[in-house]
C-alpha cells in the first residue's frame, strides 16, 4: 500500500473545509428572541440612571412595575417611549416581580 503524501492529501483536505465553512457559519448567525431584544431594551434605558440590582431585587408585581415605568419615562433625559414603556414593564412584572403567594385557609376553630 502507498503512502499518502501531503499533496495528495491537500486537495482533500481543501474540499473538506469547502464542505464545513459554511455549516459552521450558518450555526453561528443567530437571530435575537424577542425577550432577548427586551432585556436588551430594559438594560439599556434603566441603567441610564441607576444599577439594574436595583430594579430586579424590587420584585415588583405588574401594576407597580407601570407605576414606576411610567414615573421613569417622565424624567428628563429618559428618552423612554410609551411602546417601550410597555415592554419594559411586562418584562419587569414577567421576570422579576414576586409572586403572590397561595391564600392559606385559617386553621379550624379560630
Amino acid at each position: 500500500m502507498k503512502k499518502l503524501t501531503l499533496t495528495a492529501l491537500a486537495p482533500l483536505l481543501l474540499f473538506s473545509l469547502y464542505l464545513a465553512l459554511p455549516c459552521t457559519l450558518a450555526q453561528t448567525k443567530t437571530v435575537p428572541s424577542k425577550d432577548d431584544l427586551t432585556k436588551q431594551l430594559f438594560e439599556a434605558k434603566c441603567k441610564l440612571c441607576h444599577s439594574l440590582d436595583k430594579v430586579k431585587e424590587a420584585h415588583l408585581n405588574k401594576d407597580k412595575a407601570k407605576d414606576i415605568v411610567e414615573k421613569m419615562r417622565q424624567k428628563p433625559g429618559a428618552n423612554i417611549s410609551q411602546d417601550e414603556a410597555s415592554k419594559i414593564y411586562n418584562y419587569l412584572e414577567g421576570y422579576f416581580a414576586v409572586r403572590p403567594e397561595a391564600p392559606v385557609a385559617p386553621a379550624p376553630g379560630l
